[in-house]
């Protein structure tokens, strides 16, 4: 669990792949997704986000998926929907239109109150850079995941 830390190497080459080779991982998520049916998949997508506080797209071996999750437990967050993409048949097809929707493939993707938050990290900001600017739980009451 410890490269799942913001300054580990592995959330370092995560930043880079990201900043230099995005097209590259959209490319391979396309390619791993198949042919799928878009629409619905975004539907599904949309579903999850518009019905939920809290939505979180996860792997259940990432490590960032597990902290960003236990950041929300610690907090107290409920209503938490959390997709775990490796167990779902159209994982790859979902993870093909987040990076679509996010030019982000990556693990986890949170979204609160229908606003796209990023990934643990880094992102749109990112779970712990809201936090650590006094965000994140304005933000959660705001969606009524917190009391």
């Amino acid at each position: 669990m410890a490269w799942a830390n913001r300054d580990s190497w592995a959330q370092r080459l995560s930043t880079l792949t990201q900043q230099r080779l995005a097209f590259f991982k959209q490319f391979l998520a396309d390619l791993v997704a198949g042919p799928y049916d878009a629409v619905a998949v975004d539907a599904r997508i949309d579903g999850l986000i518009s019905n939920n506080p809290v939505c979180v797209f996860s792997f259940t071996s990432c490590p960032f998926c597990k902290k960003a999750l236990d950041k929300l437990d610690a907090l107290g967050a409920k209503d938490v929907a959390v997709l775990q993409l490796d167990k779902e048949d159209d994982g790859p097809a979902v993870r093909s239109r987040l990076g679509q929707r996010t030019n982000r493939t990556s693990v986890p993707a949170i979204w609160i109150g229908g606003d796209y938050v990023g990934g643990r990290n880094d992102g749109a900001p990112g779970l712990l850079p809201l936090d650590d600017a006094g965000l994140l739980v304005p933000k959660l009451h705001a969606a009524g995941a917190l009391l």
